[in-house]
C-alpha cells in the first residue's frame, strides 16, 4: 500500500507542471535516470538466448516478468526521489534551493525537458511550491480495505419448533474501502464505504442473490479527530460517524456497528505497570425527531492498560450505557430492506422468530390490537470487560477474554445478565500463521438491547458455542472457518420435545490491503 501511495504521488508531480505559453506543447517524459535503468534492463533482456529455437544469443522480445523487473527499477528510482521530497516537507525549510531534498526535486523537474526549447529546464520555484503542497495534501493519505467471500451453511434449524426448518446455503461478500488522512500532528480524518443493506446497522455482508442486480455500497464512516498527543496527560475528541471509541465484545455490540455523534477522552500515561488510564465519554443520537424527544445513547468507559511483565499484558474496562427512549428502536424495527432511511431492517440477526417479523429477542409490550408499543425493560447497561494476553512466542500469543453485562433496569426482576468468555491462540499477520479460538456466551433475554449485538447467533435468551480456526495463506490473505452453535434457553413452544442447537458454519476467504 505504501508503494501505491508513492506511485500516486509521482503521478501528482507529473500533473502539477504548469501549462506553457499559448502555442507551446508540453512534452512530459520519464525521468532520465529511471529511463536509462529501464533501457539497460530491456537491452540485457533482449540479449538473452531463447530456449525455444535452440540458438544461443538469438534475440527475443522481453517477457512480462522482465518488463516487470524494469518497472521495479523505475519505481525504485522514483521512491528515492519521493523520500527526498518527504524529508523536505518534514523539515519545512523556507529555502528549498539550499536543501538536498530540493536538489532532488530539481532533478525530478529537470528530467522533463520541454518540446519547444529542446533543452532540459528546471521548473520555477512557484511550481516546486505547488508540488510540495500536493505532497502535503495527498502524501499523508492512506488507502486500505478488505474483501471477504463467504460460504455459509445452516443446519438443524428451528430451535424448539415442532417442525425443523429446512437447511440453508448461501454465498455472501463484504467489501470495505477506507480513506484516511493526516491534516497535521494533532488532526486526522477518515472515510469508509462498505457493502450491505442500507437499513441494517449490524452487517456489511451482501448475499449473492436478486437476479444479478447491483449491490448497495454506502457511507459507513466519516469523522474528524483531534488528539493532543502529549506524553503523559492528553485529550482526544472525535465527531461524525465512527468506530466505537469504547472497548467491547459482540455480546453487547456487533463488530459492524459504527456509531454516530461525538466522543471525548482524557488519558494519563505512566511508566509503571499501569501504563495508561483513560476515561471515555460519548453522546450518540440514534433517532432525531423534530417534534419529540430524540433517542440518544449516553455513556462512558473507564479503561486501564497494564504491562505485568515482558510477556504478559492486560486491560480492564468498566462501561455504562444509558439508552434514552430505547422504545424508538422497537418502533423502527421492521423496515423494508429496500428502505434507505426511517427504520431498521434486522435481516442479518438471528432472532429465532421470537417476536414475529421484528428483529429482536427482547421482551416487548403490545396494545389491545397486538401491535408492539415498547420494550418490557429499559436499558441501563453496566459492562465489565477484561483481556489478558500472554506472549508465549512471537507467533503464538495467547489471549483470554471475560465480559459481563448487567441491565440495571428497574422494570424487570429477571433475565438481565449476560457473560462472554473466550480464549485465542495464535494470530493472522504473516504467511504461515495459525489462529485457534473458542468462545462461549450466555445472554439472558433483556441483558442487552437487540438488534445491536452479535448478528450471527441467537441474539438473547440464548447460549452459544463459537469455535474458529484461521490460516494466513499469504500476506494479506486469510482462510477462516467459524462455527456458530446457538440454542434458545427459555422455550417458546413450552410442550415441545425439541431444543435444537442451530448449526451455522462460515467458510471465509479474506483479503486485506
Amino acid at each position: 500500500m505504501q508503494n501505491l501511495s508513492k506511485i500516486f504521488f509521482c503521478l501528482l508531480v507529473i500533473l502539477a507542471f504548469p501549462v506553457m505559453k499559448a502555442g507551446e506543447a508540453l512534452a512530459v517524459q520519464q525521468p532520465v535516470t529511471a529511463r536509462a535503468d529501464a533501457e539497460t534492463t530491456t537491452k540485457s533482456v533482449a540479449a538473452k538466448p531463447t530456449a525455444d529455437n535452440g540458438k544461443a544469443g538469438a534475440p527475443t522480445q522481453p517477457s512480462v516478468e522482465d518488463r516487470l523487473k524494469a518497472m521495479e527499477q523505475i519505481i525504485e528510482h522514483q521512491q528515492r526521489e519521493i523520500q527526498a521530497l518527504r524529508e523536505l516537507v518534514e523539515k519545512g525549510g523556507s529555502n528549498p534551493v539550499a536543501t538536498p531534498a530540493s536538489e532532488s526535486l530539481q532533478g525530478v523537474t529537470a528530467s522533463h525537458p520541454t518540446a519547444t526549447s529542446g533543452q532540459g529546464q528546471t521548473l520555477p520555484a512557484e511550481t516546486q511550491k505547488k508540488v510540495e503542497e500536493l505532497y502535503k495534501n495527498f502524501g499523508a493519505i492512506r488507502f486500505s480495505g478488505d474483501l471477504r467471500f463467504r460460504q455459509e451453511t445452516f443446519r438443524n434449524q428451528g430451535f424448539d419448533d415442532l417442525k425443523p426448518s429446512a437447511d440453508r446455503n448461501r454465498m455472501r461478500v463484504r467489501v470495505r474501502l477506507a480513506l484516511d488522512g493526516t491534516i497535521n500532528k494533532h488532526y486526522d480524518w477518515g472515510l469508509r464505504l462498505a457493502s450491505g443493506i442500507f437499513t441494517d446497522p449490524i452487517s456489511s455482508n451482501q448475499t449473492l442473490t436478486d437476479f444479478f442486480e447491483r449491490k448497495p455500497f454506502a457511507l459507513e464512516r466519516a469523522f474528524l479527530r483531534y488528539d493532543t498527543k502529549t506524553e503523559r496527560l492528553g485529550a482526544q475528541l472525535i465527531a461524525g460517524k465512527f468506530e466505537p471509541t469504547f472497548r467491547r465484545t459482540q455480546m453487547v455490540w456487533d463488530d459492524d456497528v459504527n456509531v454516530e455523534g461525538a466522543s471525548e477522552a482524557v488519558y494519563f500515561k505512566t511508566k509503571t505497570p499501569l501504563r495508561q488510564v483513560k476515561l471515555v465519554a460519548f453522546q450518540l443520537p440514534f433517532n432525531e425527531l423534530s417534534g419529540s424527544k430524540d433517542g440518544v445513547l449516553y455513556g462512558g468507559q473507564l479503561q486501564s492498560d497494564w504491562q505485568v511483565s515482558n510477556k504478559v499484558s492486560a486491560n480492564a474496562n468498566l462501561s455504562y450505557y444509558d439508552w434514552n427512549h430505547a422504545d424508538q428502536v422497537l418502533q423502527g424495527l421492521g423496515a423494508l430492506a429496500t428502505q434507505v432511511n426511517g427504520g431498521i431492517f434486522n435481516g442479518a440477526a438471528s432472532s429465532g422468530n421470537q417476536n414475529g417479523a421484528f428483529g429482536t429477542t427482547n421482551r416487548i409490550l403490545r396494545n389491545g390490537a397486538g401491535a408492539p408499543i415498547g420494550f418490557l425493560a429499559n436499558f441501563h447497561l453496566v459492562n465489565f470487560l477484561g483481556n489478558l494476553t500472554w506472549q508465549a512466542t512471537s507467533r503464538y500469543p495467547v489471549t483470554f477474554t471475560f465480559d459481563y453485562v448487567h441491565n440495571a433496569s428497574r422494570r424487570i426482576a429477571d433475565e438481565k445478565d449476560g457473560y462472554w468468555v473466550g480464549a485465542m491462540i495464535g494470530q493472522t499477520k504473516e504467511k504461515g500463521d495459525w489462529l485457534w479460538g473458542y468462545t462461549y456466551t450466555r445472554i439472558e433475554q433483556d441483558a442487552v438491547l437487540v438488534p445491536f449485538n452479535f448478528s450471527d447467533i441467537l441474539a438473547s435468551n440464548s447460549r452459544a458455542h463459537m469455535p474458529t480456526v484461521a490460516y494466513q495463506l499469504a500476506n494479506g490473505v486469510t482462510l477462516q472457518w467459524s462455527g456458530l452453535f446457538s440454542q434458545r434457553v427459555k422455550r417458546l413452544v413450552l410442550l415441545s420435545p425439541f431444543n435444537r442447537f442451530q448449526n451455522r458454519m462460515q467458510f471465509d476467504v479474506i483479503y486485506k490491503f
